[in-house]
């Protein structure tokens, strides 16, 4: 933080003064014309960014790594251009806060590349391999695909997380890692209460309807067979699928955390508290996928820490956690007992179903697959053979990520897709074993979100929505960058 308040103490009163005066101006704006609030908070919200662009224009790259952080968990907000009215997380082009700021990242960049030179060409290893590898394969997918158009928005909503990924992996510095763990940390503050308020107003679906009450998607649910009348907290994901993966993959950070003996008892009760608002967020999204994913990266985070790190001490945080916890487990048992207990008969054999029609999807093109963002249009081909457990969900999408990926995208597209993860868990692996006590850490936290993200895909089709899908490349970009700070002996105090 002390990095954090130089930067600060480098810009005058009037810069702030000029920024307060822009977002007031804005409003003013908004007042005078007819449109709807939420159009209100994205010029506001765009007149902010550039306001503090300029600011901290000498500082703009470290500005905007947090920025891409910061935004990961309003992924969803943007003007989608384009749009085809189907259910998949490329149904258009988005044009929102994200494609602005790597609009200004890429073009940042460029300078000082080829105008100031201040900056060599960024060397490629073997993820870029991976990468490359992907994206060529859904190019030739999509030559066989029936909806060319989806086909190419699915691999336009690739590439722009990609780039993400490419310039956090080469911006990022180690002195960064404080305030982006922070950043991590506040996205457990904002969803939590969101999801709370979401439970106790039946007013869900903030997000997905962008802020707009009169839309169809506020306050409306879908149905989930066995907590029909149950409403499931979605924060400002698009669903309560959405949100548990995000929790599964965002909570590892506070609860490695707290448990590392390194932190300031103070900094490690704040985390304790924001780890259990998050916990509590995560089981009103009555997600068994996000529970038990979560469940499992912990069991891993909690063998590393008392099996190789030796921290026996940090049994004792345990065990107040859980006393901390008692007045609202027998509730959270309940909830649980609903869902992973109760569920309607004949779920299961609806799930194997699905799974032998993303399979016969799969056989049409063994090594391109069906064409990327088109499994919905699979499902209704006639000339596939979709099956359904006496006539229900035959044309729901298959609940697995890893049968709907190589469905849409190949044996190609798969490797390349799961090499990529596969290869940051490898890297975040052998970085438990680091020196650097901060590396060491938050190389933890990430391989347990890596590894409830790779969980949750085995029952969840929600792996590429925007929410999850950003924290997974922005996992993967810092993931690489702690490698190459390790290689490089990078290091400072950390308490």
């Amino acid at each position: 933080m002390a990095h954090f308040n130089k930067i600060i103490n480098v810009t005058e009163n009037r810069s702030w003064v000029a920024i307060i005066l822009g977002v007031l101006f804005s409003f003013l704006v908004w007042k005078i014309t007819t449109f709807e609030f939420r159009y209100a908070l994205a010029i506001t919200g765009a007149v902010l960014f550039l306001s503090l662009a300029m600011v901290f224009v000498y500082y703009l790259d470290e500005f905007l790594v947090y920025a891409f952080v910061f935004i990961i968990p309003f992924s969803i907000f943007g003007k989608w251009m384009f749009a085809i009215e189907v259910a998949v997380p490329a149904r258009g082009i988005s044009i929102g806060l994200p494609e602005l700021m790597l609009l200004l990242a890429y073009f940042l960049w460029f300078c000082q590349i080829f105008v100031t030179k201040k900056e060599p060409l960024p060397k490629l290893n073997k993820v870029d391999a991976l990468i490359f590898l992907l994206i060529f394969s859904q190019l030739i997918s999509m030559f066989g695909a029936p909806n060319k158009q989806l086909a190419l928005f699915d691999i336009i909503y690739n590439i722009k997380y990609i780039l993400i990924y490419f310039f956090i992996v080469h911006k990022i510095k180690r002195k960064y890692l404080s305030l982006i763990i922070a950043l991590f940390l506040l996205a457990i503050a904002i969803e939590s209460p969101i999801a709370f308020y979401e439970r106790l107003t039946g007013n869900v679906g903030i997000a997905s309807a962008k802020g707009n009450v009169q839309s169809e998607d506020f306050a409306n649910q879908g149905k989930v067979p066995g907590v029909e009348n149950e409403i499931r907290g979605s924060g400002t994901t698009i669903d309560p699928h959405s949100l548990g993966l995000y929790y599964s993959m965002i909570l590892p950070i506070s609860f490695v955390f707290m448990m590392s003996g390194f932190l300031r008892p103070f900094k490690r009760v704040l985390i304790a508290l924001i780890f259990m608002l998050g916990v509590g967020g995560l089981i009103i999204t009555f997600s068994r996928s996000g529970w038990l994913s979560f469940a499992s990266s912990t069991i891993l985070a909690l063998s590393v820490i008392f099996l190789k790190w030796k921290e026996g001490r940090s049994l004792i945080i345990l065990m107040a956690l859980i006393l901390a916890g008692m007045p609202f487990i027998p509730k959270a048992f309940q909830i649980i007992d609903l869902k992973l207990f109760n569920a309607p008969e004949g779920l299961m054999e609806t799930r194997y179903d699905m799974v032998s029609s993303a399979l016969n999807i799969w056989k049409q093109n063994i090594f391109f697959g069906y064409g990327p963002g088109n499994y919905i249009e699979a499902i209704t081909d006639p000339s596939i053979r979709i099956l359904g457990h006496d006539g229900a969900m035959s044309e729901r999408p298959i609940h697995n990520a890893y049968l709907w990926l190589v469905a849409e995208k190949g044996i190609f597209g798969f490797v390349s897709f799961y090499g990529i993860i596969f290869l940051a868990v490898r890297r975040c692996f052998k970085l438990i074993n680091s020196n650097d006590r901060l590396i060491r850490i938050l190389a933890l936290a990430i391989l347990c979100g890596l590894v409830g993200y790779l969980l949750d895909g085995l029952t969840n089709m929600m792996f590429r929505e925007a929410t999850p899908y950003a924290q997974l490349w922005v996992f993967l970009g810092i993931s690489m960058a702690l490698h190459r700070m390790q290689e490089k002996g990078e290091g400072e105090a950390f308490q």
